[in-house]
């Protein structure tokens, strides 16, 4: 079977739903690499940060709003975390260390939370497009049945190929549903893996380094600093 065939057989001959699902095939692939992208290790929560937040407090020792700033303009999830969580504590008149590490848990769920919801596209991808892929077999076997009634001799060969070409969009539907559930499956188990593990023990380490810096800005400057991942 040559391309041009097949191109008939399993995309043409699905009548006027493959205008929506051929794009959202292609866009189901366009959401998974931009997911991907966005929850890889480096925007997420870089190894070996805490040195790097100990120079930034250093450097921007004591004025609490530049670290702040400095932290939360690095653009990944863990510098978020951190300048939100240095912002409440500072708010606080005596905050506890068990205070601190209830608003960095508070933090690190509200951070994992926007990264599902900005990441969610392909939860409408695998409820939609099997949806598109019933309507095209309905529309596709209405109009079988009512070329099959209007034919002078109508056959049942002719009605078992309406009926395959009307399949084809249900086909397209589930192609396109079935790796979407799966990529966001994967997508949401990383997520979950930075909330549970990654990000509570980079954070809490960048926590206690920042603290040492800010109790001694020399000695913070003078170490060297680990490249971030």
């Amino acid at each position: 079977m040559d391309a041009q065939t097949a191109l008939q057989r399993y995309v043409l001959s699905g009548g006027m739903m493959m205008v929506f699902l051929v794009p959202l095939a292609l866009m189901t692939v366009a959401f998974a690499v931009q997911a991907f992208v966005n929850i890889r290790r480096s925007r997420i929560c870089p190894k070996g940060y805490a040195a790097k937040a100990a120079r930034l407090a250093a450097k921007a020792s004591p004025d609490g709003p530049a670290l702040i700033g400095r932290l939360a303009g690095d653009g990944h999830a863990l510098g978020r975390v951190l300048g939100r969580t240095l912002a409440r504590v500072g708010k606080e008149r005596t905050p506890a260390p068990s205070l601190t590490e209830e608003i960095l848990r508070e933090e690190i769920t509200d951070e994992c939370e926007a990264l599902l919801e900005k990441n969610s596209q392909l939860g409408v991808v695998y409820t939609v497009a099997p949806l598109m892929g019933l309507l095209g077999t309905v529309f596709g076997m209405i109009s079988t049945f009512r070329e099959f009634t209007a034919a002078t001799d109508p056959s049942v060969k002719e009605l078992s190929a309406g009926i395959n070409v009307a399949l084809i969009t249900t086909a397209w539907g589930l192609a396109i549903a079935i790796p979407a559930f799966l990529f966001l499956a994967l997508i949401q188990r990383r997520i979950a893996a930075y909330e549970r593990l990654h990000l509570p023990a980079e954070a809490s380490a960048s926590l206690d380094a920042i603290a040492s810096a800010l109790a001694d800005p020399a000695e913070a400057e003078s170490e060297p600093l680990e490249e971030a991942s």
